[in-house]
Order: structure tokens, then sequence, then C-alpha cells
């Protein structure tokens, strides 16, 4: 029997083009007469968890995605799903999914964590496909996930509203992006920015070599240098004596304990460099707002291509959708988890890095 009637999901953290994602897959299907259910909540909602049916899942028509390629967040609402790391608890996604929901297959947006969920589906035989939706670009089959063009687009609109005020008041200024294992927004945006100083979490630095970078930059005449930090970028960063750094400067003791932050970033390098600096942390808003006519443009394409790989049979299973030199493809889920470095680049772009510390000169 052939695919009838599929199922779509978002999960894990939301990014900018998983509606219009979903769109493609709902209007792709009925194209082929094919019948789309949209799973609520991630894999919560394969597991039946709330107390009224329609409020896991709904079949989706064409008109119920329309008007939706355009908004940010996602229509089927998106979670993550402790339970879902329990082996019993896949056998009932699938018993869920074939018995109840009558799925024939899965098209399942999500991030890395997602794309594990796709796999465990994957090894109890149920057809599944993964389409990458998150901000961070971060899977390694793929030049680009859903989310990455329009966070990066938040990013420097952001940046270019601090950089207006920093200018006026002569302050150097922290600007803390989201990137916890991987620095792609923190890179991207800071070369679009014309940041002086990117830090990230694969490059190892050490605040007195930033703090003197600003000072240099500050003789040249800048007065108001930006450092952009990907989130996760404090785990390759040089240990800091925090008791020691106070009393040599004669400031209130700050707590050594915990992470280190933004805040504590620019304090440090304020006093090191002697330029007055400011931190930001851009948080959520990262993953908010319209998305952009790439990540649209790209959801569609992904969108299709997984309804097809749904169709084409077995061969497709399993399998997760990409983009490659300007070129859809798709690979095995497991391609999709492994953290090798990705086709054609290394995980962190050291050409990037360098030309930033060239530009900024």
């Amino acid at each position: 029997m052939g695919m009838e009637r599929i199922g779509v999901l978002t999960s894990g953290g939301d990014s900018p083009g998983m509606n219009a994602a979903v769109r493609a897959v709902v209007r792709t299907a009925e194209h082929y007469k094919m019948k789309a259910v949209g799973i609520k909540r991630g894999y919560n909602g394969t597991l039946l968890q709330s107390k009224d049916r329609n409020d896991d899942y709904e079949e989706l028509s064409r008109r119920k995605v329309g008007e939706i390629i355009h908004r940010g967040g996602t229509l089927l609402m998106t979670a993550r799903c402790k339970e879902f790391l329990e082996p019993a608890n896949h056998i009932k996604a699938v018993d869920n999914m074939r018995s109840v929901m009558k799925l024939d297959g899965l098209v399942v947006i999500g991030g890395d964590g997602t794309f594990r969920g796709l796999n465990d589906l994957h090894n109890l035989h149920f057809p599944v496909v993964g389409i990458p939706g998150t901000i961070d670009n971060d899977l390694p089959f793929t030049d680009m996930t859903l989310g990455f063009d329009t966070a990066l687009n938040t990013v420097c609109d952001s940046v270019n509203r601090i950089r207006e005020t920093m200018y006026s008041h002569e302050r150097g200024s922290v600007v803390e992006v989201m990137g916890r294992d991987c620095g792609d927004i923190a890179l991207f945006s800071g070369l679009a920015c014309g940041a002086e100083i990117v830090l990230l979490p694969d490059k190892p630095w050490d605040v007195d070599e930033v703090a003197q970078r600003m000072k240099n930059s500050a003789d040249l005449g800048k007065k108001n240098p930006l450092i952009v930090i990907a989130e996760g970028a404090w785990a390759s960063m040089k240990p800091v004596d925090m008791k020691a750094f106070c009393v040599k400067h004669g400031i209130k003791p700050i707590k050594a304990e915990g992470e280190m932050s933004s805040e504590k970033l620019a304090l440090l390098v304020e006093k090191k460099s002697g330029i007055e600096t400011r931190a930001t942390v851009l948080g959520y808003i990262q993953r908010g707002g319209s998305p952009s006519a790439a990540d649209r443009i790209l959801a569609c394409r992904m969108g299709e291509r997984a309804v097809e790989l749904l169709r084409g049979g077995p061969e497709g299973f399993g399998h997760v959708v990409g983009i490659h030199k300007n070129k859809l493809i798709d690979r095995p889920v497991a391609s999709a988890i492994s953290r090798k470095p990705r086709e054609g680049r290394t995980k962190m772009n050291e050409h990037l890095l360098e030309m930033i510390k060239v530009l900024a000169i």
C-alpha cells in the first residue's frame, strides 16, 4: 500500500521557516491526493498526552495552512519531549500513529535532538523523513538550516541599533548571540556587522587578548568597537581569577561561582582596555519574526522534497533533506547526527574568522 495519509510535526526550538515548510508538506501531499495530519507539540503529540485528542493532532487542508508562509514560529506548536528518550515510548508513538492517526509516514522538522527521535522511529521501521529547522545551523550534512538566514538578519538589525547608541556615547559593545555548540550565528553576523572581534565555541580565547585588540582598535580611532560572542564560547575561554582581578582594579567583588556572562566580560574588557563597554544579550528575539525570502524558498523546496521521499518508497525512508552548493540533497539520518565535519567545509570557517580581523583594522 502506498502513502495515503502522512503526518508532519515540528519539534525542539522553533525557527522561522517552520510554518512555510509545514505549508509545503501539506500542499504537496494534497497535490498527490494524500491526506496530511498535523501533530502538535512535537513528539508529545505522538504519545497522545492531551485529554482531548483533537489537541494532539488534526487533519490539515490546503486552506488550513493558508496565510502562514510569512509567519514565524510554528502553527503546530513545538516542545521537547523527555518521555521520548524512553524506548518504550518509541513503540507507543509508532502504534499511535499507525492505529489511531492512521498514518503511513511522517515528516519531522527540527534540529539535532529532533533528528535523534526521527532515527528512533526509523529503527522501528516507521517511514520518516526529516527537514532541518534550527537557527543554529549546527547540522553537519547541510550548508544551511531553516531559520538561520532569518536569525542572521535579526541579529544584524539589532546590532545596527546597538551600534548607533554605542557610537553616540563612544562605548564598546559586547553582543551575545545564540549558538551553544556551533558559532555560525556569531561568525556570519560578526562579518556582516563589521565586528572587530568574534568569539566562538571551538576557538580558544582569553580576555587579555580581547582587551588588547579593543585598545588597538581605539588607538586607530574607533571609539565604539564591537565584540560578538556565541553563547557557547564561554567553554573555550581561558579561565580568569575574578577575585584577583577585582582586588587589582579596586572594584566590588564579582562572584566567581557560576558561568561567565556578557556583563562580566564587558567589565573585564573595560577595566583592561580603558574603553567603556556595555553588554547586550539578544536571546529569543533571534528565533522570532517573519522568515526571510531565503528561508521561505528553502522551506518550500525542502517540504516538497520530503513528501517526494516518502512517496518514493523505502529507499528514502529515514533520510533527511539538506542543501549543498544550492542543490537539494538527502542523506540517511545517521549522517545528520554524526557531528562529522560538514561537506565542503570544516565546522568553523577559519578563513571568515581571519577575514573579520583583516577588515576590522
